[in-house]
């Protein structure tokens, strides 16, 4: 029986681990020597640092000798991740080599991942001079990464802002003048006048220190100012019962419950959100009172949150067969640039299933060292093996969801190294790999809960001849490759392993449901997939009970997405999307696996589940309102442009009848605090596939217009009431905890 700690015995552990962080910060301060391994090649040791708990410092060399080592620094913001050991692709294929491993021990090795401009993301290996180091900075590191994955989560403002003032400080004695507060709200894309700002920068200098200088308070107290939400203000005058901008706990109470739609809000937790969020010293004899920054806070939490409230957690029925959901699925996960050249990595895998993706692909070739290989076949893509690859998938599969992964094998492996296959599936996957029993085929799949922590292999088995899979005429050779009738005969010993074989639609539908096996698995190429759906074909009928997969036709080599929202309108689970191309489309992708947890399942609609085609829903069921108030903080859409001229489109993707797009009026530079006070309204027909995009953009005359941020989210999680959208932006449109969109959100059913 497990001994029950004390409370006390809690808070001195608790102590002693924030004594021993506070211990290693300072020592990752003053740094140490670390060899960087770069190109397979241990470079000389080299200082590395923690600056101000703010920036990753190391030395980069470049290919000649007599070039001085450049001083690199990441922001702390910037990293992903820490591993231990021999983690990535560059560590992998050095320790190949023994002399590698002598010179750089995997127990002195470690890698940083941090995020790119450009790129999937980009890793930084180093050696240590012992374990203990290794282990010392990796510890520290994994300590900072955690801290800034919560703060993107949860937005500070003040923290945020007190982070601005110390980057605009660049001479660190902790005081701004007003030149470096101007050149600060140029980079944060605000334009108005230098009379107008120096008026307010001297308001903001508090009277005991009038120095024409701001300090971090005095800050603070300048952005309050500058920042001025006049739709807050029209907020809290409706919710104030005495129409005054201050909101007592009966209102705040009332506001929480009637117009934010959250239930159990009682005048005892509404006092307590209200203490919690107004953090303004007030007289104990008076009655408590929200303000307008308290207000600003309270929009920008849980009481802010866009979604329905549950619905950002696990909330729908997971017992059901895997075919009922739609499944968050990656094309050529492998890849993280394009189709015909650069190279295979085990980090699009490691990506991937960060990112929610539970169905992954695996193109397999004979290696030349005895074990299968993964690579594009025809292209100039650069190997990597099975083995590294099923070992990082299995570390990475159940960080962010326990259901099931379903590899989807591409198998191009000759007979021999098929019996080799199987065995590293079984060695490595262990008891996480699914076994289908005999019968398997008699049956409907599993449920997700059922199937929990699990690993699918999805593929060629030994079958009929008729079951196998043809390609589609229109697909490209690469393509046709992949999907031709397998070369090599099957190794019995991994056809056991196949949990959901490949079959054959053939252009009977009606026959392929009473014949195919309950676990059989097509795959429909893009072309087909708009051919069915233009001629109303009823594959809705088939994906009721079987898992089907849509790929991105062949003729996509710059890793383009196909739209997937035509898959899902035909009821197919599994729309396999280029996880690193963003763009609309895999936005709409993320938009609709953000809901039950980010899971990477998402139950079906029941029209779809009963086998209907959901273009025959024709009358309206929905009344959806959208009051598109200002935005806060829009980033440039490319940093060193010239400031923003913001508008914002409001998209709803579904069937044809619904899909609809209005636009806001464009603001004229300011991506600072923009406020446009526009309605939108929509009638929908088939609210539960319908889905919501926000898109912020720069207005350009001469040009296409640039992507500035987005928020996408299925129609039926919205909570109703007002909401603090935050906003994905840059390259990779990732989550920006600063950028905002203040919108409210009405609906009505319609009978």
């Amino acid at each position: 029986m497990a001994k029950s700690v004390s409370p006390e015995e809690q808070a001195a552990a608790q102590a002693a681990d924030e004594e021993k962080t506070k211990e290693e910060l300072e020592w990752a301060e003053k740094g140490s020597l670390l060899c960087r391994i770069k190109n397979q090649k241990v470079k000389e040791m080299a200082l590395v640092t923690i600056k101000s708990k703010q920036f990753l410092n190391y030395y980069s060399s470049y290919w000649f000798n007599f070039v001085p080592n450049a001083l690199k620094s990441v922001a702390l913001s910037e990293l992903l991740e820490v591993r231990s050991g021999y983690q990535t692709d560059n560590l992998q294929r050095a320790s190949k080599k023994y002399e590698f491993q002598e010179l750089a021990p995997e127990s002195r090795c470690f890698s940083v991942i941090f995020s790119h401009a450009k790129f999937l993301h980009k890793s930084v290996d180093f050696s240590a001079d012992s374990k203990e180091t290794r282990d010392k900075w990796v510890s520290v590191l994994t300590h900072l990464i955690s801290v800034a994955k919560h703060q993107r989560v949860v937005f500070n403002e003040t923290a945020w802002l007190i982070d601005k003032f110390q980057q605009a400080d660049t001479n660190k004695n902790g005081l701004l003048s007003f030149d470096e507060v101007w050149n600060l709200l140029k980079r944060m894309n605000l334009q108005i006048s230098e009379r107008y700002a120096k008026a307010i920068f001297r308001e903001s200098e508090f009277e005991n220190s009038r120095d024409n200088k701001l300090n971090e308070k005095e800050f603070l107290n300048f952005f309050e100012r500058l920042t001025d939400r006049p739709d807050l203000r029209f907020v809290m005058t409706q919710a104030s019962s005495d129409n005054v901008e201050t909101l007592t706990v009966a209102d705040l109470q009332r506001f929480l419950t009637e117009e934010q739609g959250f239930e159990n809000v009682d005048l005892k937790k509404a006092e307590q959100i209200l203490t919690t969020f107004e953090q303004t010293v007030q007289d104990k004899q008076k009655e408590k009172l929200m303000g307008l920054m308290g207000m600003r806070r309270l929009m920008q939490s849980r009481w802010g949150n866009v979604f329905k409230p549950g619905h950002e957690s696990i909330f729908q029925d997971m017992d059901q067969p895997l075919t009922h959901y739609f499944v968050n699925s990656s094309h050529n996960t492998y890849l993280t640039g394009l189709q015909v050249k650069g190279e295979a990595t085990v980090e699009g895998y490691i990506s991937a299933l960060r990112k929610g993706a539970r169905l992954l692909e695996l193109d397999l070739f004979d290696g030349e060292h005895g074990e299968p290989v993964i690579t594009h076949k025809r292209t100039f893509i650069e190997s990597i093996t099975l083995r590294n690859s099923l070992e990082a998938i299995k570390r990475t599969a159940f960080e962010t969801s326990p259901y099931p992964v379903i590899l989807t094998l591409e198998n191009h492996v000759g007979f021999v190294q098929q019996a080799v296959m199987a065995d590293l599936f079984k060695e490595i996957l262990g008891d996480s790999l699914y076994i289908p029993p005999k019968d398997s085929h008699r049956h409907p799949l599993s449920s997700p809960n059922k199937l929990k922590r699990k690993f699918l292999l999805r593929g060629k088995k030994i079958i009929l001849e008729e079951d196998i899979e043809e390609p589609d005429e229109d697909d490209s050779p690469t393509d046709k490759d992949k999907h031709h009738v397998h070369p090599h005969p099957v190794a019995p010993e991994l056809s056991a392993l196949i949990g959901l074989p490949s079959v054959k639609l053939s252009h009977n539908i009606y026959q392929d449901v009473n014949k195919h096996p309950f676990d059989g698995s097509p795959s429909l190429s893009e072309n087909k997939v708009y051919t069915m759906f233009e001629a109303a074909v009823p594959i809705f009928t088939y994906t009721a009970e079987r898992l089907v997969k849509s790929y991105p036709k062949g003729l996509r080599q710059d890793s383009s997405n196909m739209h997937p929202m035509v898959s899902w309108l035909c009821g197919i689970q599994s729309v396999a999307m280029n996880f690193q191309t963003a763009g609309e489309e895999l936005d709409l992708n993320a938009g609709l696996f953000r809901i039950n947890g980010n899971c990477g399942y998402v139950l079906k609609p029941s029209c779809l589940l009963d086998g209907v085609d959901p273009r025959s829903m024709a009358k309206p069921k929905l009344k959806l309102g959208i009051g598109l108030f200002s935005a806060q903080y829009l980033p440039k859409s490319e940093p060193g442009k010239e400031i923003i001229d913001p508008y914002v489109s409001v998209q709803i993707f579904g069937i044809p009848r619904d899909e609809t797009k209005a636009k806001t009026r464009i603001i004229k530079d300011n991506g600072f605090n923009p406020e446009w006070r526009d309605n939108f309204y929509f009638t929908l027909s088939c609210p539960e596939l319908a889905i919501i995009r926000f898109c912020v953009k720069d207005f350009d005359s001469t040009s296409s217009n640039d992507f500035v941020g987005e928020f996408s989210i299925p129609v039926m999680s919205l909570r109703t009431g007002f909401s603090q959208i935050q906003l994905n932006t840059g390259y990779q449109h990732t989550l920006d905890p600063s950028a905002s969109l203040f919108v409210r959100i009405a609906m009505e059913e319609e009978y």
